[in-house]
């Protein structure tokens, strides 16, 4: 690190001077121009315009033309952030895949197939970042997560097969909002300016994409509890039930406190708090799962189908349970920082 002072020129301008060897060191030199960024942290960042350089305008993939490619290429392309992408393929592309672009591309909040040719497609996304706020995509996404976990619960307790579709269909809402918060973080790893054009901290961005991958994982785990459901011949007796909705219920609650946390900013003490719970629950859970397997009285007249449906379910909400844990721990961090600095 170097240290620097201010130093008043005429006008009332200051300036700062660079050592020489470490100019040269990266390119720079007497009549370069440079952009100058000041962010909401107080910093102030100094960028060659080589560097600044607009990388995220424009990519051209090529790929073998095949659906799983294909479609793997658009949607890493669409987390880094890029603005227009181009996959250019050997050979046609085939019906099929054109419709699998198409169908992702509504996936994908402000993006467009604007192209479509034999041997390419062309998506452009026109979402501005100054349009967007990452925390309020955050906080739906926390809802409607949490939601759909909540409904799953309640069709396995009654052995809704019905809902596995709803829910299904719920979670795209899920996988939208949390592509939107994936790409603006993706799009801050290389552009500063997408920092400032977002109001947040990059401190705070890394913040809102590890809570939403972890509450997209919890509306998965929903999903699949809704899923598991299916395969229930009735519905859970009373008593299991009973103990199953308590759990469940101390299951979300902690992924929402937790979330909570992130967003609106909690005192170290709380977090602990609910770190504490998580521990405390997965002990209640494993205590859940050995009554099934010791006492198989708690489903006497439940054929093993139903006993493995409850086993699946509570392994559904531990792994729940770890990412509300992990979010936990996201939101500890963030209290720390933010009482310290």
């Amino acid at each position: 690190m170097e240290t620097r002072k201010l130093q008043e020129v005429g006008g009332g301008t200051y300036t700062v001077s660079i050592p020489k060897e470490w100019a040269t060191a990266r390119g720079l030199e007497a009549g370069t121009p440079v952009n100058l960024y000041s962010h909401r942290d107080g910093s102030i960042v100094v960028r060659s315009r080589e560097k600044d350089s607009d990388g995220l305008s424009t990519m051209r993939v090529e790929v073998d033309g095949s659906r799983t490619q294909v479609e793997r290429a658009l949607e890493a392309a669409q987390a880094v952030g890029f603005e227009r992408v181009t996959l250019v393929a050997t050979e046609p592309f085939d019906d099929e895949t054109c419709r699998a672009v198409r169908s992702l591309v509504r996936r994908f909040v402000g993006a467009e197939l604007v192209d479509e040719r034999d041997g390419t497609l062309v998506v452009r996304n026109l979402l501005d970042a100054s349009d967007v706020s990452v925390r309020q995509s955050v906080v739906q996404l926390q809802y409607i997560a949490l939601s759909i976990h909540e409904q799953a619960i309640g069709s396995f307790l009654e052995a809704d097969a019905d809902a596995y579709e709803r829910l299904r269909e719920r979670e795209t809402e899920v996988e939208r909002l949390c592509g939107i918060v994936v790409r603006h973080f993706g799009r801050a790893l290389v552009s500063l300016e997408e920092v400032d054009r977002v109001g947040a901290s990059r401190s705070e961005l890394f913040e809102y994409y590890e809570t939403a991958s972890r509450l997209r994982r919890v509306a998965r785990n929903g999903v699949t509890i809704a899923r598991v459901g299916r395969h229930l011949t009735a519905p859970v007796p009373g008593a299991v039930a009973d103990e199953l909705e308590t759990v469940a219920n101390t299951v979300r609650g902690v992924a929402e406190g937790t979330a909570n946390a992130v967003l609106e900013g909690r005192e170290t003490e709380r977090v602990h708090e609910m770190l504490d719970t998580c521990t405390e629950t997965r002990t209640d859970l494993d205590a859940l799962e050995e009554a099934l397997v010791d006492d198989r009285r708690t489903l006497p007249s439940g054929p093993t189908a139903d006993v493995v449906a409850v086993a699946r379910c509570l392994d559904a909400l531990r792994r729940t349970l770890d990412h509300g844990r992990a979010i936990g721990d996201v939101a500890l961090q963030s209290a720390m920082r933010s009482e310290r600095l």
